[in-house]
C-alpha cells in the first residue's frame, strides 16, 4: 500500500493554509462560548448598561427552581423520543425497501425523492429571490440604493 504524503517547502505553509479555519472557528464558536460563560457568572440591568459579577448565584437560584428542572426532564424526554421514533420509522423504511415486493420500485423511488426535490425547490426559490423584475433582492437595490436591475 503506497501512502501519498504532502509535502511543503517551509514549516509555516501548513499553518498558514489552515489560518483561514482557524480564525473563522475561534470567532463564531469559541468566542461566543467564552463570553456566554462569562455572562452566566453575571447579572445585568433590564438595560445591560451595568452587570455585577455574582459566582454561582445565577447557577444555584436556576437548579432550585422546579420549573427548570421540569423542563430539562420534558426536554430529555421529547428528545429521547424523538430520537427512538426516528431511526425505527428509518429502520422500517430501510428493510422496506430492501424486501422483495411487489411495489420496491415505487418505494425506493418515494425514498429517494426528498433528495431530488430539493435542489428543484431551492433553485426555484433563488430565482424568486433573485429575479430582476420581481425578486426580492432587485426590489431591495431599487428601493435602497436606486439601482434599476
Amino acid at each position: 500500500m503506497i501512502r501519498k504524503r504532502s509535502y511543503f517547502k517551509t514549516r509555516s505553509l501548513p499553518y498558514l493554509l489552515i489560518l483561514p479555519q482557524i480564525l473563522i472557528t475561534l470567532t463564531f464558536f469559541y468566542w461566543p462560548a467564552v463570553q456566554g460563560v462569562i455572562t452566566s457568572f453575571q447579572i445585568s440591568d433590564p438595560f445591560g448598561f451595568r452587570t455585577k459579577f455574582v459566582w454561582f448565584d445565577n447557577f444555584i437560584a436556576l437548579f432550585n427552581d422546579p420549573l427548570y428542572l421540569k423542563s430539562i426532564l420534558t426536554t430529555l424526554m421529547f428528545s429521547g423520543s424523538v430520537a427512538i421514533v426516528s431511526i425505527s420509522f428509518g429502520l422500517f423504511l430501510a428493510s422496506m425497501a430492501n424486501r422483495v415486493l411487489k411495489l420496491t420500485t415505487l418505494t425506493r423511488t418515494l425514498l429517494i425523492w426528498p433528495y431530488a426535490i430539493a435542489p428543484a425547490i431551492s433553485g426555484i426559490l433563488w430565482l424568486f429571490l433573485l429575479h430582476p423584475s420581481y425578486g426580492v433582492v432587485a426590489i431591495g437595490l431599487e428601493n435602497w440604493f436606486g439601482l434599476d436591475s
